[in-house]
């Protein structure tokens, strides 16, 4: 009855653990959007230069840098920005239409993404919809937007090109930050930052209306925490199974073949008890459970299954004999 309570135990934590994955995956993936799809690594460059926005693409896109991807929030509506991106295409979820293409940032013509709780009024005379942006008049092409996203549900985002019309809007009433491999290119970055006349950079933090104020945000680690917890009272169950069993080995006086059948009977029990729940369990996770992480879970039942026959052979196969 024991070994039995303790399979629906390993069961238990096996569901508990998926939930777990799954919770911390929904915190880092609402983080993710409230960053707008940028990294960790994104910041933002200081500068206070005087060139247009459109002026600063077409000198950027006469370089040869690796791929990246410019935000300018407004100083004065950190809810509103220009976008460009050069070979880059951060994944932002859409409620109706379509995010921006690669195409789009070659474009003659501006476009628009609208959050679902965006100030920005659109119009709509017919089937399109548009905003207004100074004197002109931007297609919206998608709205975005994801639950619990705050940020990211009330931003609007238009599309920069090379070979759109001068704008007035200038580096220095704006907030540029930067996201992509040319953070990691000295050559790239150096380059970017030498066009756009940066004067400093500092981490991305999308908390504060200059993104400066870095706060400490739940990321997820405390279900992590409980995870490794989980694992330890898996394996606690493997060897609390395994007692018993071992038990009647130590005290059997058996030798020979019969000693080794004995062996091989126990060892099968055992590992019905502890592989048999964790498989039910596997299987009713990726069934039932939303799991990004999948590489986290995969590697928690691998190690909980590759210890527990481990456990078992050790103990089982090199036990030593009670007289």
């Amino acid at each position: 009855m024991k070994k039995i309570i303790s399979s629906i135990i390993i069961l238990i934590v096996v569901l508990l653990t998926g939930v777990s994955i799954s919770k911390s995956d929904s915190i880092k993936y609402n983080n993710t959007m409230n960053r707008l799809g940028m990294s960790d690594g994104a910041v933002v460059l200081k500068t206070h230069s005087k060139k247009s926005l459109v002026t600063a693409v077409k000198d950027l896109d006469k370089q040869k840098l690796s791929s990246y991807q410019i935000i300018f929030f407004d100083k004065d509506n950190s809810d509103f920005g220009y976008i460009y991106s050069h070979k880059k295409a951060n994944k932002i979820p859409v409620t109706s239409g379509r995010y921006f293409s690669q195409s789009d940032f070659s474009s003659q013509i501006p476009f628009a993404v609208q959050g679902k709780n965006s100030d920005i009024e659109s119009y709509k005379p017919q089937s399109q919809e548009y905003i207004k942006v100074g004197k002109r008049y931007v297609s919206v092409i998608g709205n975005i937007g994801f639950n619990g996203a705050d940020i990211l549900n009330s931003q609007t985002l238009v599309s920069l090109s090379p070979n759109q019309p001068q704008i007035k809007t200038k580096l220095s009433g704006v907030i540029a930050v930067l996201d992509g491999r040319a953070l990691n290119s000295k050559e790239s970055y150096s380059t970017i930052k030498k066009t756009l006349h940066v004067t400093g950079s500092y981490k991305y933090s999308p908390q504060s209306d200059d993104f400066s104020s870095v706060q400490t945000n739940n990321n997820g680690e405390l279900y992590m925490v409980g995870i490794i917890l989980l694992f330890a009272l898996a394996i606690a169950m493997e060897f609390y199974i395994l007692v018993p069993l071992r038990f009647d080995l130590t005290r059997s006086h058996l030798t020979g073949d019969l000693k080794n059948n004995y062996r091989n009977g126990l060892l099968l029990r055992y590992l019905i008890y502890t592989l048999v729940p964790y498989a039910i369990g596997y299987a009713f996770v990726s069934w039932r459970i939303v799991i990004i992480s999948h590489h986290t879970f995969n590697m928690f039942m691998t190690s909980s299954v590759l210890i527990a026959v481990l456990i078992g052979l050790y103990q089982i196969f090199f036990v030593k004999k009670v007289e």
